[in-house]
């Protein structure tokens, strides 16, 4: 990986010039708060647990289904917006944790599939949810959510720096080309002393299919620690899923105005 990052930086001195071109049009989404954004992250943070390393027989065993629950799987990720009003899930197969925002309040809930394969709903408990005040002074700290944290930063590497949090990373178009198969793509650096971080978006035409990332740095003890990150993109485009911007019918508002 940092055979990588020394190429990455040739890179920047080469072409710290270019221009943007197709990751324009994305930003152009995002500032304009009107979207739906379907993903795929195949490469998910590792786990924290070792939870699945029980056998998968005998008594003591957990049966397959259960012990694939705690399994590091890809995520996938759904992120709409129409104005003020937003919606982002984040998860996997039946389990799926979710966030609509309306105006000043967050709903926060989990949709999930019981044993009967039936969807149901937990939010401050099972079928019902109460709102909690937005929190406007997290949200320019830490920037944006759009789902798990690689993508979050992803989408925020593309934002025009004015309207970036206080502390995200400011990247710099590198290099952009096409590639053997086709895939045009545009590559973004952002470094400082202690971490360099580059993300290649790829496309097919105008359309955005998928991203990459990659990090490479030390902390304050001085060990040497990376990253990566591949996600595919379903959908990037403007019309806002209006469907997704209310809670779901199985979901009751229980909130004390």
């Amino acid at each position: 990986m940092k055979k990588f990052f020394l190429l990455i930086i040739a890179l920047f001195a080469l072409s710290s010039s270019a221009d943007a071109a197709k990751v324009d049009a994305y930003r152009a989404l995002l500032e304009s708060r009107s979207y739906t954004i379907r993903y795929d992250n195949l490469t998910p943070a590792p786990r924290v647990t070792n939870r699945d390393s029980v056998e998968l027989y005998g008594k003591s065993g957990l049966a397959l289904e259960q012990n694939d629950f705690f399994l590091n799987r890809p995520l996938s990720g759904v992120i709409t917006s129409s104005g003020d009003d937003r919606y982002e899930e984040v998860g996997y197969a039946d389990f799926f944790q979710c966030r609509l925002t309306r105006g000043g309040e967050n709903f926060i809930f989990t949709r999930y599939k019981n044993k009967k394969g039936d969807v149901e709903y937990f939010g401050s408990k099972k079928g019902r949810v109460t709102a909690n005040s937005r929190n406007y002074l997290t949200e320019l700290l830490a920037g944006e959510s759009f789902g798990d944290a690689n993508f979050s930063e992803m989408m925020n590497a593309i934002i025009a720096d004015s309207r970036k949090s206080a502390g995200a990373e400011k990247y710099s178009l590198i290099n952009s080309g096409t590639l053997d198969d086709g895939l045009d793509f545009e590559d973004f650096l952002a470094r400082d002393e202690n971490k360099i971080s580059a993300i290649r978006f790829y496309f097919d035409g105008e359309s955005l299919v998928k991203i990459a990332c990659a990090s490479y740095g030390r902390d304050a003890q001085g060990n040497a620690s990376g990253s990566k990150c591949i996600v595919k993109i379903r959908e990037f485009s403007a019309t806002p899923d209006d469907k997704l911007l209310k809670l779901p019918a199985g979901l009751k508002d229980e909130t004390k105005r």
